[in-house]
């Protein structure tokens, strides 16, 4: 867990790359958002509804630490989402005064606390139905045409990414609480009364010209603070019978995305079930995920409180990390999901969520990706160092607790790593094979394998110093890979995996950690600083052709973490007190500078490649 803040802009630098296949198709400039207070920044601060969270302590590490409308102590899905993209990191309620047009053209959030699909639900609590944000959309295009005309308007609205999130207020706040609808329809006849007015927006909203759209399902309601609270007969577990109804009604929206994506020409929509699989799996096993309480939330007694009854005068929990139900219901908790660093070492739910979203942006045929193929160090080896003699492992526990089985597998972490999750995302396996593990074999990594070694780097003498596989024997593997592929697929089969396949590189931090300022005598003797730096991009760039020519296309470069924040570094920096390394970060940026240029310097050079390099330093500011 000490790295997923790497992981979260790993996985968001890879899917952006897929989402950016083709450059024209896959551009987002802007973010329009549509649903209710998981989404919602802030429109109900400034309508008539006793639905607010404009006051403390929601907000305490926004910005500033200000309430802003969002049922959130800070950020929500859309402002990272957002951010993750080179878009601003704040996406702006529309009602809100304070913005103008001029704010709202590269992303706006129509959304309404309380909200549902039904308008009967949005009248319980006043709030903004979903006809209403229609017209609000429908007001905002004729105010983006007048602001930058009719043909750049039209344009960002066609490319925008649309993320539509609600449906839990139908069920909880109308149905099971109020006679009507339950006199009308059956809890399925209600389902499918809902997803019918989901279609009936949704193609009114193809025809005002959206064209890319995230739709997002409905968590598992039953086990919300509110419901285990009142399930008295039940201990206080989760109401099955609610979370019965989540999943059918996700299914129902899963086939509705379906029959969407063949029937309108040019359209593409996603359907994100993660934010029920994901939530209810760590609900059920939430050690595995850094968490601790599961109950209840973070507000108060975190079981009844809602809105104003969360308020200045309430306890909140010290250390908001520590509670899974931090997102989903607004007036059931206190969203707990701040800008912080430790936020970003808990939010797997959120991560894996953004990467639905990022995908959702990328036409379906452009992001097909059959395989994924993985050069690199440890924060991408999945268990080649057991199989070399080298101290460098990691095959022992506590290593792989919390991995399928609890065993330690050789992967420097509890359980899986950032490849893996984005093979699972990319509809592929969950976890990628070493190479070299004997139990594995080219059947299994005909869709996914890992060449990479824990300790190595861009440098053969990088991996001499702990003896591990250099940099050249990795791309050695591969070319054995390959021939084994094609003795396996044949030759055209094996040649359009490869030229398919997404490949990844995750390297750096020991050149310079381990060998740059570690050995003396070594390179630093050689070499300036700044000149090690050229060398190392040197490498890269002979590596990157080199799987050029032996048919890659799609090729994802991780860029390097701010070093001087490592564990070990601010430990034995002992002169300033154990604060990071500044001098490290500087190199990291330098470099990270480097490798950029050398993306664009590629993707100029080579015919048909599509390389992207990740920046890990940047999420430090979190």
């Amino acid at each position: 867990m000490a790295y997923v803040h790497v992981l979260f802009i790993f996985l968001t630098q890879v899917l952006l790359l897929l989402a950016l296949v083709d450059e024209t198709s896959a551009k987002v400039p802007a973010i329009i958002v549509f649903g209710d207070s998981t989404v919602d920044a802030g429109n109900n601060n400034v309508i008539a509804t006793v639905l607010k969270s404009n006051f403390k302590p929601y907000g305490r590490d926004f910005e500033g630490g200000r309430p802003t409308g969002r049922f959130s102590n800070g950020r929500i899905p859309p402002d990272f989402i957002s951010e993750a993209f080179g878009l601003k990191p704040n996406i702006p309620a529309y009602l809100d005064p304070a913005y103008s047009i001029s704010d709202f053209a590269t992303g706006v959030c129509f959304a309404s606390a309380g909200t549902g699909y039904d308008n009967a639900t949005s009248s319980v609590l006043n709030v903004i139905p979903l006809w209403k944000e229609l017209e609000y959309y429908k007001d905002y295009q004729n105010k983006l045409r007048a602001y930058i005309g009719e043909g750049k308007a039209n344009e960002i609205l066609s490319e925008a990414l649309y993320l539509m999130s609600l449906g839990t207020n139908d069920f909880l706040e109308n149905y099971y609480i109020f006679p009507t609808r339950q006199a009308q329809f059956t809890v399925q006849q209600y389902q499918d009364f809902l997803v019918g007015l989901a279609r009936n927006f949704i193609t009114e909203l193809y025809n005002l010209g959206v064209r890319k759209m995230s739709l997002t399902g409905v968590p598992p309601m039953g086990c919300l603070p509110l419901e285990r609270t009142t399930n008295v007969m039940e201990h206080h577990d989760c109401t099955q019978k609610y979370n019965n109804v989540a999943i059918e009604f996700n299914s129902k929206l899963q086939n509705l995305v379906s029959q969407l994506n063949r029937e309108l020409p040019g359209f593409r929509i996603y359907f994100t079930r993660t934010v029920y699989d994901t939530l209810y799996g760590i609900i059920r096993k939430p050690s595995s995920y850094g968490y601790e309480v599961t109950g209840v939330a973070c507000c108060a007694t975190g079981t009844f409180e809602m809105s104003y009854l969360c308020n200045s005068h309430s306890f909140t929990c010290p250390d908001a990390n520590k509670y899974i139900l931090s997102i989903y219901i607004h007036h059931k908790l206190f969203q707990m999901q701040g800008t912080s660093k430790t936020f970003m070492a808990n939010m797997y739910p959120q991560l894996l969520l953004l990467v639905q979203f990022l995908l959702a942006a990328a036409p379906t045929i452009q992001a097909k990706v059959p395989g994924i193929i993985i050069f690199g160090d440890s924060s991408v080896d999945a268990g080649n160092n057991n199989f070399i003699p080298t101290v460098a492992r990691s095959n022992f526990e506590p290593y792989g607790r919390d991995f399928n089985g609890g065993k330690p597998t050789g992967r420097f972490s509890n359980g899986r790593i950032a490849t893996d999750f984005i093979s699972q995302a990319l509809g592929l396996k969950p976890s990628i094979p070493a190479y070299l593990d004997p139990a594995y074999n080219i059947s299994d990594f005909a869709v996914g394998v890992t060449f990479a070694s824990a300790g190595t780097g861009y440098d053969n003498a990088t991996s001499d110093v702990l003896s591990v596989i250099p940099f050249w024997k990795q791309l050695e593997y591969y070319k054995e890979y390959q021939k084994k592929l094609r003795a396996y697929l044949g030759e055209s089969k094996a040649n359009q995996v490869i030229n398919e396949s997404l490949h990844m590189i995750s390297m750096g931090t020991n050149d310079f950690l381990e060998n740059y300022y570690t050995i003396p005598g070594g390179r630093s003797t050689q070499y300036s600083i700044e000149a090690y730096e050229d060398f190392l991009v040197g490498i890269a760039d002979n590596f990157v052709q080199e799987l050029y020519g032996l048919g890659a296309r799609k090729i994802s470069l991780g860029g390097l973490p701010p070093m001087g924040c490592m564990p070990l570094e601010r430990t034995t920096n002992m002169m300033s007190g154990g604060e990071c390394v500044d001098r490290y970060n500087i190199v990291a940026l330098e470099f990270n500078d480097k490798l950029n240029d050398l993306t664009m310097k590629l993707n100029r050079d080579l015919p048909g490649i599509m390389w992207s390099s990740g920046c890990y330093t940047n999420l430090y500011n979190l």
